[in-house]
C-alpha cells in the first residue's frame, strides 16, 4: 500500500482526499479511507526525513 501511495501523483492524491471528504460528508463512509490516506501521508513525510 505504501509503495502504491508513493507512486501516485500529487493530483491523484488531491483527488483521493476530495473524494474521501465528499464521502464523509454525504454517506459517512469515506472516513476510513481518509484516515488511511492521512496516515500514509504522515508516514511518507517522516520516512523521507529519516533517509535523507
Amino acid at each position: 500500500m505504501k509503495n502504491w501511495y508513493k507512486s501516485i501523483t500529487r493530483g491523484q492524491k488531491i483527488f483521493l482526499y476530495v473524494l474521501s471528504s465528499v464521502l464523509v460528508l454525504v454517506y459517512a463512509v469515506g472516513l476510513v479511507p481518509l484516515l488511511l490516506l492521512i496516515y500514509l501521508e504522515l508516514g511518507n513525510s517522516s520516512n523521507s526525513k529519516v533517509t535523507e
